[in-house]
């Protein structure tokens, strides 16, 4: 990760129909492009992207028939980031906040749809953070997962989904045994290998809470 940083800053890529800026320390990768080409459309929605990064999901859904977009990013590199995106790309409903996954979102705001393309590597409970861009890639101990998946219902809209990118990486009963725990229905909606050895082997969720008794 310290090398992808080594380059010169901003550099700028062109994905999806956007013209894209990546800054420096804010998380750029193919994966962020699977997400947002295998996501249902969003037509009409009120979404909530989680960890926005570059802006990238949350432009894509801004730009093709989102009502409006809140995107939101524990750090403000990205923040700063996403809304230069939204100017370059003249997106007036896509508003970004910085948030420590839903810490700082109003909790009485729904959303219709909550998009979280998740840090992609697990990593022990001790695991220290030192540089920026290690938000966008690490989950000690797997405490995001259970933070985001204790608290999205919260802040759904009756009927709305979540999206969830995850990477199984060889071991998908991790993710699906969290699933049940807390009591969200799941369906796959894509999945894809990355790397031969399946250590980025990214699925595509569909959540939705499970209702009393189901």
């Amino acid at each position: 990760m310290a090398e992808s940083q080594l380059s010169d800053f901003p550099k700028y890529v062109h994905c999806l129909g956007l013209d894209l800026e990546v800054h420096k320390e804010v998380f750029w990768s193919d994966t962020g492009q699977w997400v947002a080409e295998n996501l249902p459309p969003m037509i009409g929605k009120h979404v909530l992207e989680i960890g926005c990064g570059c802006g990238l999901i949350a432009l894509f859904l801004a730009k093709n028939g989102a009502s409006d977009v809140l995107a939101t990013d524990v750090t403000t590199n990205a923040v700063e980031n996403t809304l230069a995106n939204a100017n370059r790309n003249n997106l007036s409903n896509l508003t970004c906040i910085t948030s420590d996954i839903f810490q700082d979102i109003d909790r009485n705001t729904k959303f219709d749809c909550i998009v979280w393309h998740m840090p992609a590597t697990c990593v022990p409970d001790d695991f220290q953070i030192v540089s920026v861009i290690e938000h966008s890639s690490f989950d000690p101990g797997g405490s995001l997962l259970d933070r985001f998946l204790r608290e999205s219902p919260y802040h759904l809209a009756p009927n709305g989904t979540i999206m969830l990118g995850y990477n199984v990486s060889r071991n998908e009963s991790f993710i699906t045994d969290k699933l049940k725990a807390y009591r969200l229905s799941h369906r796959r909606i894509a999945e894809k290998k990355f790397t031969p050895d399946s250590m980025i082997n990214l699925h595509l969720y569909e959540l939705r809470p499970l209702m009393d008794g189901s």
